[in-house]
């Protein structure tokens, strides 16, 4: 497997408990086990803020924190949508720290939407595993 591909599989291996936390089981999480899914979010500074002010839904998004505390209490709205946004985004800007440029170019020339997710990201100085 080559570094990238190694890469990939760590993303996925964070990414599916913080999946199964906000989806399956919210309930039970509390913040320090939140905090210790999301650290490897929070090392890269991926997904700080949450902005929920846009004037459509595609304007806004949620943060870490944001997030947690919509799922734990959704107030009878459907998050589903807010929840594979941040899943979907948070995943690709994990992925943008962590691969190669060459990896990096392959996201943005497969992205659904023609975004570059990378750039997105914002991502000053990458920090790898």
């Amino acid at each position: 497997m080559t570094s990238d591909e190694k890469a990939f599989h760590k993303v996925m291996a964070i990414m599916f408990p913080i999946r199964n936390a906000l989806m399956y089981d919210i309930a039970t999480i509390t913040q320090s086990e939140w905090d210790e899914l999301v650290k490897d979010l929070a090392k890269r500074e991926i997904k700080e803020k949450t902005y929920t002010d846009g004037a459509t839904p595609r304007d806004n998004y949620y943060g870490r924190q944001g997030v947690f505390g919509l799922a734990k209490n959704p107030k009878g709205k459907d998050i589903h949508h807010e929840v594979m946004r941040f899943l979907e985004e948070a995943g690709l800007y994990l992925l943008c720290h962590v691969t190669s440029d060459e990896f990096n170019k392959v996201l943005k020339d497969t992205h659904p939407e023609g975004h570059d997710p990378c750039e997105d990201a914002r991502i000053i100085a990458k920090i790898p595993f």
